[in-house]
């Protein structure tokens, strides 16, 4: 008797994505737009299947030789700078707190090179609309990244310190509600510095 093969996924790359990302959203209660959604369902798409090179060249290199490049290349070298820092904030928060570079940086590049392509807009660089929403609203992208990590990808018995961790940085409401619900008390350490 010839058994009936029954597919793996029954799903596409883009809906597996497109539903991770819209639970994030509800359970981080955000509103996007639909122009929004669809660009970080496409950016974790691509990620998915980016080239083994990608993480090669340090960002903020990037991010200064766009400057000097023909503006064709600079939209591109902008977008993959933002859209690694984003990527990287969001999937991998809690490991870049053991790194020479630390989110922060991560956050603020990104920022940089949307903000830049938002003013690019109408030579190659898409919407700036699009591009000045991502900048404006980095953090809470990079909270909606993190939680799906942390809920799908990454989920572990480090809970609490992934929390933690990610509210140090995005000062997102609804994890510092859940580090209250854990007995915990979100504070931001003072900043140590040297004369």
């Amino acid at each position: 008797m010839a058994m009936s093969r029954l597919p793996l996924v029954d799903r596409t790359l883009t809906e597996f994505f497109r539903e991770l990302l819209q639970s994030a959203m509800r359970t981080q209660e955000v509103q996007l737009r639909e122009e929004t959604e669809f660009y970080l369902v496409t950016l974790l798409e691509k990620f998915a299947r980016t080239e083994r090179d990608w993480f090669d060249r340090p960002l903020g290199l990037e991010y200064l030789e766009s400057f000097h490049d023909p503006l064709v290349h600079r939209v591109g070298k902008l977008k993959r700078v933002g859209d690694t820092a984003l990527f990287v904030s969001g999937l991998f928060m809690e490991s870049l707190h053991r790194k020479l570079v630390s989110a922060d940086y991560y956050m603020q590049v990104g920022r940089e090179a949307y903000s830049h392509l938002s003013g690019l807009s109408g030579v190659g660089a898409g919407s700036g609309d699009l591009f000045a929403e991502l900048a404006e609203r980095f953090g809470e992208f990079v909270s909606i990244l993190a939680e799906i990590s942390f809920e799908r990808f990454f989920a572990g018995d480090v809970h609490t310190l992934r929390v933690y961790t990610r509210w140090m940085y995005t000062q997102n409401d609804r994890d510092a509600r859940w580090l209250m619900r854990q007995g915990l008390i979100p504070c931001v350490p003072p900043t140590r510095r040297q004369h």
